[in-house]
């Protein structure tokens, strides 16, 4: 098996070193399984190109906060472009990634009652935005 992490990509290389970062940081938490990079959008290899020279099963992983477009659309067009006929598409990561959130936060001084004020990148999805 191979797990695939998509990024949705930027034209700064200090965005694909960072992605490949997380990889590694993937990669050794799971001890042995192999982890390749995608890119949803703007950057090269995307998501049909990885999947094309794989054989064996392929867990494609968004990393993406919400599902937005790339999630619900982009993605699993470029899985099925792929013609790969054993890989699965997770829910995007940004849900799992509040636990550590919190914790962060806490450790940062925050209590209950506190203001917080995230921001991230919109959708053209309206789902997404909700």
């Amino acid at each position: 098996m191979t797990l695939v992490l998509v990024a949705h990509g930027t034209r700064d290389p200090a965005g694909a070193v960072v992605v490949e970062q997380i990889a590694a940081l993937v990669r050794a938490r799971l001890g042995g399984v192999p982890v390749r990079v995608a890119y949803a959008d703007v950057r090269q290899p995307d998501v049909t190109s990885v999947l094309s020279g794989l054989t064996g099963p392929a867990v494609v992983v968004p990393a993406f906060l919400a599902a937005g477009y790339h999630v619900r659309v982009d993605i699993p067009a470029q899985v099925a472009a792929s013609g790969h006929p054993d890989a699965v598409v997770t829910d995007p990561i940004g849900p799992a990634l509040l636990p550590a959130l919190l914790a962060r936060l806490s450790e940062a001084g925050w209590r209950q009652g506190d203001s917080v004020v995230l921001a991230a990148a919109g959708s053209s999805d309206p789902r997404a935005l909700a």
